[in-house]
C-alpha cells in the first residue's frame, strides 16, 4: 500500500475523531462555525502571504537571481490555503504553522533534506562545438562567424 493513501487515511479518520469529540464538547453549532472561521481566515491570509511572496519572487527576478527559496514559500503556502480549507482541526493547526514564516522555513528546510535524500544529482557535461572558445575573437583578422554554413533540411 502506498504510503499517501495511508497517510490520507490516517488523516481523515484522526480529523473526524476530533470533530466528533469537539462537537461533543462544545456543540455542532461550534464545531461548523470554527471550521468556517478557520476557512475563512485561513483563505484570507494565504492571500496576504501569497501577494508578499510574489512580490519577493518579483523582486529576485528583477535582480536576476533565482528565487529558489521563494518558490519553495509559494508552493508551501498553496499547501497550507488548500489545509485551511479543508474542514478539520489537524489540518488547520498544519496550515496556519505553514503560514507563520519562522515555520515555514523549518518545513521547507524539512522538505528539501526530504527531496536531496530521494533525489540523485546527476552532472552533465556539455562539450562545446570547436570553433567559438577556441577563437580570439579580440584579433582583428580572425572571423568567428566563417565556420557557419547555411543550408536547408529535407527529409
Amino acid at each position: 500500500m502506498g504510503i499517501l493513501f495511508v497517510l490520507f487515511v490516517a488523516m481523515t479518520l484522526t480529523e473526524l475523531y476530533l470533530i466528533i469529540e469537539v462537537s461533543g464538547a462544545f456543540g455542532w453549532d461550534f464545531t461548523i462555525g470554527w471550521s468556517i472561521l478557520t476557512g475563512l481566515a485561513g483563505s484570507w491570509l494565504a492571500k496576504q502571504e501569497g501577494r508578499r511572496t510574489m512580490a519577493s519572487i518579483q523582486q529576485k527576478m528583477a535582480q536576476m537571481a533565482m528565487p529558489g527559496q521563494e518558490m519553495a514559500d509559494a508552493l508551501l503556502i498553496v499547501i497550507s490555503g488548500a489545509l485551511l480549507i479543508t474542514p478539520g482541526f489537524l489540518t488547520d493547526i498544519i496550515g496556519f504553522t505553514i503560514l507563520i514564516p519562522v515555520t515555514r522555513s523549518l518545513y521547507r528546510r524539512g522538505i528539501s533534506r526530504w527531496f536531496k535524500s530521494r533525489i540523485r544529482v546527476n552532472e552533465f557535461y556539455q562539450q562545446v562545438p570547436r570553433g567559438f572558445d577556441q577563437v580570439d575573437a579580440s584579433a582583428p583578422d580572425v572571423d568567428p562567424w566563417e565556420d557557419i554554413v547555411e543550408g536547408k533540411l529535407e527529409e
